[in-house]
């Protein structure tokens, strides 16, 4: 009697641990992890259907959305369905282009349409992240629009994008466009430090010569400014002869002081200051405006010592500009008639063609 009420327990505890395994797994098939039990074991019809109610719950962006689209695709090309397998290819790029399918373990088929579908629609996304990134910058978030140039890059960095002709333009200008707005936050954040910081204790009124010369004016009265640089202004500028006192260099608009000008004072003159021509390939580039500005330092022999970008205006034209500027020549700025050294910041406009 004992016997036979044990196996009975047995037999019930048996029963009811089989029950739970069983659920567990119809959980498990549920989830993520089933349909791809589902699609190893070849069972791609169910494995679809758990995948379709997978994409409710996931919306329609984000990681697990691009891979259960993923996964949806492989079962579509198995059954031999490939319309579908591109749309759901499709939708997986769209949910998060950056998740990148695992193909190591696919047949060269398989592959092959996965590489064709995202080379035919990475572009369209990369497209579409650029002209995002540019209203961005245009609004003024330089750090939320360098996150979209960014991310185009590293799209078109992708195997089977990387160096393609008609790609070229888009890279080059989301390059540039992330080297733009780096260059932007880098100088928010110095303006920001430099507004935080305690305002400088107010000096003697006199300046004499020797500490104008120590100290080049940062912006004086007559400060240069706006230097267009489109081919033509370039050859304008290039021709500038040593201007009078009372008129801009070829190529400059004077702008009012930004400081107190020390009494006595006179601004550097442009003698030379011809700026690179502006020659973009043709495309995109060519039909984009670009500003920045270039910070030299004059010293008493009317010589350019440094010069840098301030802003950038577009990584590869600063590098013409900053080759030129060395050669660039001026009357020297003098304090009570004699030559000092001085600062003169020469803003640069390129224009579409």
């Amino acid at each position: 009697m004992k016997h036979a009420k044990c196996c009975g327990f047995l037999a019930a505890f048996l029963t009811a641990a089989i029950a739970v395994a069983l659920g567990t797994a119809v959980r498990a098939q549920d989830d993520l992890g089933g349909a791809k039990t589902l699609y190893v074991n070849a069972s791609y019809e169910e494995a679809l259907t758990v995948l379709d109610k997978q994409t409710v719950a996931a919306g329609t962006t984000g990681a697990k959305a691009a891979e259960i689209h993923h996964y949806r695709a492989l079962c579509f090309i198995a059954l031999g369905r490939n319309t579908e397998a591109d749309q759901a290819i499709a939708a997986s790029v769209s949910a998060d282009p950056f998740t990148v399918p695992d193909t190591s373990e696919l047949s060269p088929r398989v592959v092959s349409v996965f590489n064709a579908a995202r080379a035919r629609l990475i572009p369209e996304v990369a497209r579409a992240a650029l002209a995002d990134g540019r209203q961005l910058m245009q609004k003024g978030d330089s750090a939320a629009a360098n996150r979209r140039f960014e991310a185009v890059t590293k799209l078109l960095s992708e195997p089977g994008l990387a160096g393609r002709a008609d790609l070229n333009d888009l890279t080059m200008a989301a390059t540039a466009f992330s080297e733009l707005t780096k260059a932007q936050m880098t100088a928010a954040a110095t303006a920001a430090a430099a507004a935080a910081a305690p305002p400088p204790q107010p000096e003697a009124p006199a300046v004499s010569a020797a500490s104008s010369a120590a100290a080049p004016a940062s912006t004086p009265a007559t400060a240069p400014a706006a230097a267009a640089s489109t081919p033509a202004a370039a050859r304008t500028a290039s021709g500038a002869q040593p201007p009078p006192a009372a008129r801009p260099a070829a190529g400059t608009t004077l702008r009012p002081p930004a400081t107190v000008v020390p009494p006595g004072f006179v601004p550097a003159a442009a003698v030379s200051q011809p700026l690179p021509p502006w020659q973009p390939a043709p495309g995109m580039m060519s039909q984009l405006n670009f500003t920045g500005a270039v910070r030299i330092s004059i010293d008493a022999e009317g010589k350019v010592t440094s010069a840098v970008m301030d802003p950038s205006v577009y990584p590869p034209y600063d590098r013409l500009v900053l080759a030129a500027a060395r050669g660039w020549t001026y009357r020297p700025a003098t304090q009570d008639g004699k030559p000092v050294a001085s600062e003169r910041r020469v803003e640069i406009v390129l224009k579409p063609r």
